[in-house]
């Protein structure tokens, strides 16, 4: 039967081989696995996507990074949902010398907002509002506020395949503003839309070790935060991906 794992280590393996009989040690295992470039507790995760159009759906929104015309407004939108306003009972205990800081595990839950951001592309620059829900009209004021910071030249919208994303709200808002073009990621591709980059700098510098003590609370620092991000000098992303079915004339 084996050992009933699903995780490997060099420990295990060598403890598997030698109930067959075979004298080795784990060192030795290991040893082995190093030689063979071979990790067997480790694992990466992906995601098929099941779209028809996904070739087309992934150079439309490339292209857009690369090629759009230079006076074009690249804008990236998404909904951040789930924010949680987690209030831990106790303060952090700052860390010292050899030690971290350590935090409290029991926490109060204040609730939840869902952040309604933009990004742009070319500038670096954040902007959007934090909303109790996402729905179509959430989503078509966040298409005002965007037309608003950008109220001149023409301009392309990227965005996943949420229901709300596609209604007859925004195409109506799209019919009333024709300088503006709404480009679609593929289904289970949002790793293309450059504002999940910028989502994830929130989660990582704002929320995951955030104490909020209220909704109102959580809304005021994530705002603040973005407002910090857009006066930093850092330059934009740096975009690298090219499919390999690419040309090799594309530009770099």
């Amino acid at each position: 039967m084996g050992i009933p794992v699903t995780q490997w280590s060099g420990a295990l393996l060598a403890e598997h081989v030698q109930a067959k009989g075979i004298d080795v040690s784990a060192r030795t295992v290991s040893r082995i696995l190093h030689d063979a470039a071979l990790q067997p507790h480790r694992q990466k995760m992906w995601l098929t996507s099941h779209d028809d159009e996904f070739r087309e759906k992934r150079d439309d929104v490339l292209r857009l990074y690369y090629e759009a015309p230079r006076d074009h407004h690249v804008i990236c939108l998404d909904e951040k949902t789930g924010m949680q306003a987690l209030e831990r009972r106790h303060p952090d205990i700052a860390m010292r010398s050899g030690q971290p800081v350590r935090r409290e595990f029991e926490y109060i839950r204040h609730g939840t907002l869902c952040l309604m951001g933009g990004y742009n592309v070319r500038e670096r620059k954040l902007f959007g509002f934090v909303s109790d829900n996402h729905d179509t009209e959430t989503f078509v004021e966040l298409l005002d506020l965007a037309d608003a910071c950008h109220p001149e030249g023409r301009g392309h919208f990227i965005c996943d395949n949420l229901f709300a994303h596609n209604t007859d709200d925004v195409l109506d808002w799209l019919e009333a503003h024709p300088r503006w073009t709404l480009h679609f990621t593929p289904k289970h591709a949002s790793w293309l839309n450059q504002i999940e980059c910028a989502f994830s700098i929130i989660g990582r510098h704002v929320l995951s070790r955030g104490s909020f003590t209220s909704l109102d609370d959580l809304h005021e620092r994530v705002l603040r935060y973005m407002l910090w991000f857009n006066e930093q000098p850092t330059p934009p992303f740096k975009w690298s991906y090219r499919p390999k079915s690419w040309s090799r004339t594309m530009p770099n």
